[in-house]
């Protein structure tokens, strides 16, 4: 982008110390993507930024500059999601996989308006199963919009994935039929059929259906996922 000013709908993905009395966020926009923005004087008492880490806030913001690391010039709250403490954690989870695998400055809308939806659904759903499910969905489409889409129809060489068959996942590939019979990394088709078609078929599908995203991501991550350590989603969104 050149140096020009711009208006966006954004939220905050992250925030680090800028010198004495700034900082730096990472935003995520409707219109650009995820923008790097110097927020001066973000700390200060009187600064009209005051609000701008508070928790689940969507903002109208308007910045510029140039270079990657552009300035932040209003930005005002239009809508709050209200964040449970316990689903805090899905939160962070949801910032952290946008962070590390989009561009920077890289538009994609479709996955903007998905983020907000979720984040907003997530606190209207009390069935952790559920909550896992919607997780699972954004992180497929997140994939396909990047380009990294994989059938859960059909096996990597084209052939119908059949309900009693099994299958293990290659990120570079996609499913491959398989005689392994592992419990964590081997999935019977049923299993995939019914993730396709909206639910979980039981506790191994989960299992499954987990990793295929986690080591998709991970494919395409600047950096490996480290929520699964820090945030024990095992324990707080599965």
């Amino acid at each position: 982008m050149k140096n020009s000013r711009f208006s966006a709908k954004a939220v905050l993905l992250h925030s680090s110390n800028y010198r004495e009395t700034s900082l730096i966020g990472t935003f995520f926009t409707d219109k650009y993507g995820l923008v790097k923005l110097v927020v001066r004087a973000a700390k200060t008492k009187k600064s009209k930024f005051s609000s701008i880490k508070a928790p689940g806030a969507v903002f109208d913001i308007e910045f510029g500059g140039k270079g990657e690391l552009k300035n932040l010039y209003a930005a005002e709250i239009v809508d709050s999601i209200i964040i449970d403490e316990t689903n805090l954690k899905i939160h962070l989870y949801l910032h952290e996989i946008i962070i590390r695998t989009l561009e920077l400055e890289a538009p994609v809308q479709a996955i903007f308006e998905s983020l907000l939806n979720l984040m907003k659904e997530i606190e209207k759903i009390g069935d952790s199963t559920q909550k896992e499910f919607k997780l699972r969905q954004f992180e497929f489409q997140l994939l396909s919009e990047l380009g990294y889409e994989f059938s859960l129809s059909h096996d990597c060489n084209g052939k119908l994935i059949e309900e009693e068959s099994f299958y293990e996942f290659i990120p570079s590939q996609g499913l491959k039929e398989t005689s392994k019979i592992d419990q964590n990394y081997v999935s019977q088709g049923s299993s995939i059929l019914r993730f396709k078609e909206g639910a979980f078929e039981n506790e191994q599908s989960k299992k499954f259906i987990k990793y295929i995203m986690r080591s998709s991501l991970d494919t395409i991550s600047t950096k490996p996922l480290n929520s699964s350590k820090f945030f024990r989603l095992n324990k707080d969104a599965n």
